[in-house]
C-alpha cells in the first residue's frame, strides 16, 4: 500500500498576486487554484516514484466532518518521491471561494486507497480566494451598481418617477479564468495543451467514486474493458530483480480479501512472471486470527478457473502462485468448488515434466497439504501428471516435523464406504497406494468410520500382478506394511484380507532370500483346513473337537504321538485261518513310504503264541502259531523313507541361536 510521507512538505501558494495594488481591470479573475507539494514514500519510507492517484479534501475541523471540497488527481512523483500539484485544477471554476467564507480549514490527503493522514491547518494564502470576492457586491462588479445617466443631463442621477428608488445599470458579463476548451460534467479534466482544458476517460460521481470506460462506479475505482482481448486493470513490474508486484493486495481485517476476482466465465483472477524470483500473484494478509485469506477467487464457468497463475521462467524457484497468512487459522492459498456435481477441483494441479509434482505441499510444522469439497464426486485435493516415463508424481507432499505429516487424508462422515485415503491405478504393474520409508512406517491410515478403511486402495488390473496396496520399507527393523486394531474389545483385525476367487488367498506372504513368510506372536486362529508344504515344528500338539456326550458345551482334546523317528503307524485286526495263520494286505504304496519295521500281536478271546510268520515284503506280512478261528489285532510302524523325509530329516537335537 503506497503512502504519503511523514515529512510532507506544503507549500500553498497562490498562482497570481497583486490583489490590492492597482484597481483591478473588471476583466481579469484570479485563478482558484492552490499550488501544493508533497513527498510520497513507502512503508519503508524508500521514495515512490510515477504516476499515483491522491485524494484532496478541505474540512472544517481537524478531524471528523463531512469535506467542503474535494478532488482526486493522478500525481507524477519524482525519483525522490517529490511532486507538485495545483489544487482546483480538477474544475473549470477552481476551488469554490464559499469554501473559505468563515473559520480555519484543514487540508486531508490520501494516497489510493490508504488512509487519510493527519490533517494540515490551511495558511492564509488561500483565504485570499475570499479576497477576490471582495472585488464583487453579490458577486457582482461594481460597474454592476453604477448609476446609468439620465436623458436631462449627463452624469445626472437617473430617478423614477417622483423621486423613488435606484435602478442599477446592467450587469458586465462575469469574469472567466485565463484558460480555454470545453469539458463534460463530472469527468476529470485533460489538459490538452499548457493552456486549454478538455475532458479526461476518468468519471467522479458525486460521493467521490472514480471510474474508467463507466458513470456508475460500483468502487472507489472502477475500470471496465469491453474489448474481448482487453485488459481492464493491468498491473506490471518489468524490472528483473528485487521484491516487485504486478498486482499487489493487502487487508488487515479478520473478514477482509486481499484481492479478490470473480468471473461469470473465464478466469476470475490471472497472472504471469518471467523473474526467476517473482510471484505470478502474489497476496499477503497480515491478520493474526479469523478467516482471512491472502488470494481469493471464484467462478461459476464449468471450464474457468478461480484462480490462475502462469511463470514463465526457465530457471530458478519461481512460482505459479504463491499465497501465504501470518493468521493462526488463515489460510495462504484456498480454492474451493462449491457445484454439488460434476468432476470439481477444489485446488487443480498438473505438469508435464517427468520429475514435476503437480501438487507440492511442505510443512515444517502441520500439514503439508490438506483440501476439502462437499461435491459427491469430487476431490478434496487432486493431482495428475500427464508424464508417460519417469517416477512422477499426481500428488506429492513432505514435512519437516518430528510430528508432522507430508500428506494427510481425512474421512468425517460416520457412515457410508468413506475413505481416507484412497488410490486406484489401471496398469497391471502399477500401484494404487504406495509408500516408502527410509525409517519408519511406509504407509499409515486411521479412520473413524465403523464401516470406513484406515488405508484403503483398489486395482482394476484384471490381469497380471496387480497390487491393491504395496508397501516398503529400507530401515532394518522397518514395516512394509502394518496394520494396528487398537480397540480393547470386540472382534477386531490388525490386517484383514479376503479373496472371492476360488484359488485366490486373502493373506499372502513370500520370503525367497530365508526369513519367514509370516510371523505371528501370539494365539493364531485358522478356521478352515491347514495345509502345510515343509515341517512342522511345535512345543506341543492335539486335537479338539465338539464332546460327543456334550457337543453343544463341551470340547473333547487328545494330544498328538510324539517320536523322534518320521514315523508311520498302522494297525488292524484280522481272524485267522483254520490252519491258524493269516495274511495281512498293506496299501501298494507302504513298502515305497517305509522301512525299519515294527510289530504288535494280541490275541482276541483267548490265548495263543502267535508271531510273525513272513515279515513286511509286497506290501504285505503273515501272521502264524494261532487257533483257527482267532481274531487277532495287530501294529505294524515303519519310519519314512520318501524323497522329502530323506532330505529333510527332523534334528532331535539342536542348538540354539545366540540371539
Amino acid at each position: 500500500m503506497k503512502r504519503i510521507g511523514d515529512a510532507m512538505c506544503a507549500i500553498l501558494l497562490w498562482t497570481a498576486v497583486g490583489l490590492a495594488q492597482a484597481p483591478a481591470p473588471t476583466t481579469t479573475a484570479v485563478p482558484r487554484l492552490v499550488k501544493f507539494s508533497g513527498t510520497l514514500v513507502d512503508h519503508g519510507g524508500k521514495p515512490l516514484s510515477g504516476v499515483i492517484g491522491v485524494t484532496f479534501a478541505l474540512y472544517e475541523g481537524e478531524q471528523g466532518g463531512v469535506p467542503l471540497w474535494m478532488e482526486t488527481q493522478n500525481v507524477q512523483a519524482d525519483a525522490e518521491g517529490r511532486y507538485s500539484v495545483l489544487l482546483g485544477s480538477t474544475k473549470n471554476e477552481g476551488i469554490p471561494a464559499a469554501v473559505f467564507a468563515s473559520g480555519q480549514r484543514w487540508l486531508g490527503v490520501e494516497a489510493e486507497a490508504g488512509a487519510e493522514l493527519p490533517r494540515m491547518l490551511m495558511a492564509s494564502v488561500p483565504y485570499s480566494l475570499k479576497a477576490v470576492d471582495a472585488e464583487t457586491l453579490g458577486g457582482l462588479p461594481a460597474s454592476a451598481y453604477a448609476l446609468a445617466a439620465g436623458p436631462t443631463a449627463a452624469g445626472s442621477p437617473n430617478r423614477g418617477e417622483g423621486g423613488g428608488s435606484v435602478h442599477p445599470a446592467d450587469a458586465s458579463p462575469a469574469a472567466t479564468p485565463n484558460l480555454t476548451g470545453k469539458g463534460k460534467a463530472n469527468y476529470i479534466p485533460l489538459w490538452t495543451s499548457s493552456t486549454a482544458l478538455g475532458t479526461s476517460g476518468l468519471y467522479q460521481t458525486s460521493s467521490g467514486s472514480v471510474g474508467l470506460g463507466t458513470t456508475t462506479p460500483a468502487a472507489q475505482f472502477e475500470a471496465v474493458t469491453t474489448s474481448t482481448t482487453g485488459t481492464a486493470v493491468l498491473g506490471s513490474a518489468t524490472a528483473a530483480s528485487g521484491t516487485n508486484y504486478g498486482v499487489y493486495g493487502a487487508s488487515v481485517s479478520p473478514t477482509g480479501i486481499s484481492v479478490y476476482g470473480s468471473a461469470t466465465n473465464g478466469t476470475g483472477v490471472a497472472g504471469t512472471t518471467a523473474a526467476s524470483a517473482g510471484y505470478g500473484v502474489y497476496g499477503a494478509n497480515t491478520a493474526t486470527s479469523g478467516n482471512a485469506f491472502a488470494v481469493y477467487g471464484t467462478t461459476s464457468s464449468p471450464a474457468g478457473y478461480a484462480i490462475y497463475g502462469t511463470n514463465a521462467a526457465t530457471t530458478g524457484q519461481a512460482y505459479g502462485i504463491s499465497g501465504e497468512s501470518a493468521s493462526t487459522g488463515g489460510i495462504g492459498v484456498r480454492g474451493q468448488a462449491t457445484a454439488t456435481t460434476g468432476t470439481t477441483y477444489g485446488i487443480y494441479g498438473s505438469v508435464a515434466s517427468p520429475s514435476g509434482i503437480a501438487v507440492d505441499g511442505a510443512a515444517t510444522s502441520g500439514t503439508g497439504v490438506a483440501g476439502t469439497t462437499t461435491s459427491s464426486t469430487g476431490y478434496g485435493v487432486y493431482g495428475a501428471n500427464a508424464a508417460t516415463t519417469g517416477q512422477a508424481y499426481g500428488v506429492s507432499g513432505s514435512s519437516a516435523s518430528t510430528a508432522g505429516i507430508g500428506i494427510s487424508g481425512q474421512a468425517t462422515a460416520t457412515s457410508g464406504s468413506t475413505y481416507g485415503v484412497y488410490g486406484s491405478v489401471v496398469s497391471p504393474s502399477g500401484i494404487g497406494v504406495f509408500g516408502s520409508a527410509t525409517s519408519g512406517t511406509g504407509v499409515s491410515g486411521g479412520t473413524t468410520s465403523p464401516t470406513g478403511y484406515g488405508v484403503y486402495a483398489a486395482n482394476a488390473a484384471t490381469t497380471g500382478q496387480a497390487i491393491g496396496v504395496s508397501g516398503t520399507s529400507a530401515s532394518k527393523a522397518g514395516i512394509g506394511v502394518a496394520g494396528q486394531a487398537s480397540a480393547a474389545s470386540g472382534t477386531t483385525y490388525g490386517v484383514y484380507g479376503s479373496v472371492l476367487s476360488p484359488g485366490g488367498t486373502g493373506v499372502y506372504g513370500t520370503a525367497p532370500s530365508g526369513g519367514f513368510a509370516g510371523q505371528f506372536a501370539g494365539n493364531v486362529k485358522i478356521t478352515g483346513n491347514l495345509t502345510v508344504t515343509g515341517t512342522v515344528s511345535k512345543g506341543g500338539g492335539s486335537f479338539r473337537i465338539d464332546h460327543p456326550l456334550d457337543p453343544e458345551h463341551k470340547y473333547l482334546y487328545h494330544s498328538f504321538v510324539e517320536s523322534p523317528d518320521m514315523m508311520n503307524i498302522y494297525n488292524g485286526v484280522v481272524t485267522l485261518s483254520a490252519r491258524g495263520d493269516a495274511v495281512v494286505t498293506l496299501p501298494d504304496w507302504f513298502d515305497a513310504l517305509n522301512r525299519d519295521f515294527r510289530y504288535q500281536l494280541t490275541c482276541i478271546g483267548g490265548f495263543a503264541p502267535v508271531y510273525i510268520a513272513s515279515e513286511v515284503a509286497g506290501n504285505q506280512f503273515k501272521i502264524g502259531g494261532g487257533q483257527p478261528g482267532m481274531k487277532v489285532s495287530w501294529q505294524v510302524t515303519g519310519i519314512r523313507q520318501d524323497t522329502f523325509a530323506n532330505e529333510h530329516r527332523i534334528p532331535v537335537e539342536e542348538n540354539k541361536p545366540v540371539e
